[in-house]
């Protein structure tokens, strides 16, 4: 997939047309995350789950270009859901969300990997910019660091 737009010169908000699988139990921020999203050009594909993630992952003919995940789940987390979907696909990209707390926990961790968090709650603008930034990740980058 290719994306359609970045930022402009006059600061717009960055835009795409990529597929975004989005894994979020919480049915409010499933909703405010899909219609955002959708409002920013891209096709959003929801899972309440992994194992609802999982089947989608697989029926997807186009490919999915980013998993949007929820960090912290029962049963499967979203590192673990990561791990099972780029353990074939390698050059998947992925956004976690989690809470500001969680992520100041993890960041050296993060670091280290090369993972990317968006903190809760977030604007539509910070959601924007960092799918924008995690798409734009060069596929090199990404085989080499793993997840």
């Amino acid at each position: 997939m290719h994306s359609t737009m970045a930022t402009n010169a006059s600061g717009s908000t960055p835009r795409g047309s990529e597929t975004i699988l989005l894994v979020e139990p919480d049915p409010e921020t499933r909703a405010l995350a899909v219609f955002m999203l959708s409002r920013l050009g891209y096709c959003v594909l929801e899972a309440r789950n992994a194992i609802e993630a999982v089947k989608l992952y697989a029926e997807s003919p186009e490919g999915i270009d980013l998993l949007f995940t929820e960090t912290l789940m029962s049963k499967v987390n979203g590192h673990e859901l990561a791990q099972m979907l780029s353990r074939d696909h390698p050059a998947l990209r992925v956004l976690f969300l989690a809470d500001a707390g969680y992520q100041r926990l993890t960041r050296s961790v993060a670091q280290q990997k090369g993972l990317h968090f968006l903190s809760r709650p977030f604007t539509m603008r910070q959601l924007a910019g960092k799918v924008r930034e995690v798409l734009d990740i060069p596929v090199a980058r990404l085989t080499a660091a793993g997840c």
